[in-house]
């Protein structure tokens, strides 16, 4: 019993910890902050455990990249759709994952898990640049085998780059500018913007740039390489 206590003490100290870095490396960056201050915020008097626990500074900046990073979206990437199922519905079942899982779901995380990630795009660093090769490329390799059903063949890496971005970031713009939209829409509407709303009029628009038509079962776009309409 002395030893589950003891582990039990160990963990909580650990995730005390990990908040704590977190919240001060979001606010002050990997350089300014300091292991001094990130104990006291964690209220752990002995600044040895950043060392005991997670190595170095360095570790435990990848930690919190990797805590506020990691989402249920990953694990459901896994999953597979219907084989005949239509690329129109294969990129709603995306989009509608990415708006659940991160973009709503988020508002209920802690500030500093999106604040750190936006401070590491802006200002990226070496750990961080892992941190996206293991949690963000993944997301949109899945995007990339939706669109490249829907796209010509011809259509080459750029353009399918780009396109992937720009369907990411009309999801990504609910989770990160919420607090402008509330300003420019109302709180009222805003609070309508639910992940069946977002999800539908996302890919409605997403599809009608590609040329899919969600009625028609392995319909090919007519985008060009330049983005022009063939």
């Amino acid at each position: 019993m002395p030893d589950d206590l003891h582990s039990s003490s160990a963990d909580a100290t650990q995730q005390r910890l990990l908040q704590a870095a977190g919240e001060v490396f979001a606010e002050k960056g990997f350089h300014a902050a300091t292991v001094r201050e990130i104990c006291a915020r964690a209220g752990v008097h002995n600044i040895a455990a950043i060392n005991y626990y997670f190595r170095d500074k360095e570790n435990l900046y990848a930690e919190t990249l990797r805590f506020a990073a990691r989402s249920p979206l990953y694990e459901n990437l896994a999953s597979e759709w219907p084989t005949s199922a239509a690329t129109a519905e294969k990129l709603r079942w995306f989009i509608g994952l990415l708006v659940e899982k991160i973009v709503l779901a988020s508002r209920e995380r802690p500030l500093w898990h999106m604040q750190l990630m936006m401070r590491e795009l802006t200002q990226p660093s070496p750990i961080g640049e892992r941190i996206a090769q293991e949690f963000i490329r993944p997301v949109y390799e899945t995007l990339w085998t939706i669109l490249r059903e829907a796209l010509p063949r011809d259509v080459s890496e750029k353009k399918l780059h780009l396109i992937s971005f720009s369907i990411v970031g009309q999801c990504m713009y609910h989770r990160i500018a919420r607090h402008v939209i509330r300003l420019i829409v109302g709180e009222q509407e805003q609070n309508t913007y639910d992940a069946k709303t977002l999800t539908e009029h996302i890919t409605e628009f997403s599809c009608r740039a590609l040329g899919l038509d969600r009625k028609k079962s392995g319909s090919k776009s007519q985008v060009g390489t330049r983005g022009g309409k063939r």
